[in-house]
């Protein structure tokens, strides 16, 4: 499953297990603002690649229900707005010899917010990096391999710059079922300053290869 590591995590991110080979991870957010998020990925298959990357922006979110109990608690979260604030796509195909496929450029392991992989291309936005990720905001991101699966995490950053994330399987419209146990102060209205530059984690400085 996809698990972005963070200072303030969900529960189901301590508890790894070694079948849970797909994910992706940014490193404790409690550094300086201009620090970059670093985001991993793993693959179920050696042969796997990666095909796309998406990243949503919401204004806000509410929790609808809440099911089971324990570590298999589970909660319903309707969030507010979307808007995709960041696109790119492996630049060509990912289908690649499976001797090779550990040296090609699309079996990639890591990257950092804002910057584009090499032999990948940038979709949206059309030129220069993506806003940063912002204290109160609240973000979706959406890892595509070429096997097909897909896999998402639902993530809010804190006043502190830490961040709440959990699995996140999508239902109707813009809910998803969030795993495990999440926090009681989750749920909370974006603060109406969202997008000034008070607070934000920012992406590093452009590739100069990027779109």
């Amino acid at each position: 499953m996809l698990s972005l590591m963070a200072g303030f995590s969900a529960c189901s991110l301590l508890k790894k297990s070694d079948d849970s080979a797909e994910y992706i991870a940014v490193e404790d957010q409690t550094q300086r603002p201009e620090t970059p998020a670093s985001i991993q990925i793993s693959y179920a298959k050696p042969s796997d690649t990666l095909q796309s990357v998406v990243v949503s922006q919401f204004t806000g979110a509410a929790v609808l229900r809440t099911s089971g109990s324990g570590d298999n608690e589970a909660s319903l979260v309707r969030f507010d707005g979307g808007v995709p604030i960041w696109k790119f796509h492996a630049s060509k195909s990912v289908l690649n010899p499976l001797s090779a496929i550990e040296k090609t450029p699309y079996h990639v392991t890591s990257f950092e917010y804002g910057k584009v992989p090499a032999a990948f291309e940038q979709d949206a936005p059309e030129t220069g990096p993506p806003p940063p990720l912002y204290s109160g905001g609240y973000y979706i991101f959406a890892i595509t391999r070429a096997s097909g699966v897909v896999s998402y995490q639902a993530v809010r950053v804190q006043p502190d710059l830490t961040l709440q994330v959990y699995d996140a399987d999508p239902r109707a419209g813009t809910s998803y079922n969030l795993c495990c146990r999440i926090s009681t102060d989750f749920a909370e209205p974006t603060p109406a300053d969202l997008g000034r530059p008070n607070s934000p984690i920012v992406p590093s400085a452009a590739d100069s290869s990027q779109p």
